[in-house]
């Protein structure tokens, strides 16, 4: 029961300051963790010289978009920190739900564009949004790096916030499509 209370007692004071500093600092563990994760498996497509979009969930379920004229998209999955999985999305059309669901995807992702516009995103590193409404879900990261690696729009928060950091359109596309794939792996 002590040994509770010490790990309260010295944990407590960090997790309040972690909450109350709105740029990344070196004790930003949580921001750094799941920017290293991404890292890693951004490093994966380093032979692609293109801007990419990378969107996480858990440190462990990616999607990535490279802007590779059309786009290229993918899943990818780490065990520990090896990647276990790395999935090109193709979209298949054999049936009528298939279709339609590609026309949804479509639709939202054309909503988005221009996906790749940098001066749309933010500059800063967001780990907290203190004007936000609501705030709940698994924790998620997104990032967008251009050619040359500087990040844009990168943020380490929980996948259900309100107001989102990033277009609406965009976010709820990565939500799906990783969410579609995440479901096809339990099957």
């Amino acid at each position: 029961m002590k040994t509770l209370f010490y790990i309260i007692i010295i944990f407590f004071p960090i997790v309040l300051n972690a909450q109350n500093n709105s740029e990344i600092k070196p004790s930003d563990s949580a921001g750094l963790v799941s920017r290293a994760f991404a890292d890693n498996v951004l490093s994966k497509f380093d032979t692609i010289k293109a801007p990419k979009i990378l969107y996480s969930l858990d440190n462990r379920y990616f999607y990535v978009i490279i802007n590779n004229n059309p786009y290229r998209e993918f899943y990818v999955v780490l065990d520990g920190n090896s990647v276990s999985k790395i999935e090109p999305i193709i979209t298949e059309l054999k049936t009528r739900k298939q279709r339609k669901q590609n026309k949804q995807y479509c639709k939202l992702l054309s909503k988005a564009e221009p996906l790749f516009d940098f001066g749309k995103y933010n500059k800063e590193f967001i780990t907290k949004m203190p004007q936000a409404t609501s705030i709940s879900g698994r924790d998620s990261y997104f990032v967008l790096k251009d050619i040359d690696g500087k990040r844009y729009g990168e943020y380490n928060l929980s996948s259900i916030t309100t107001p989102l950091p990033i277009n609406m359109y965009l976010w709820t596309y990565l939500t799906k499509k990783l969410s579609d794939q995440m479901g096809n792996d339990t099957k």
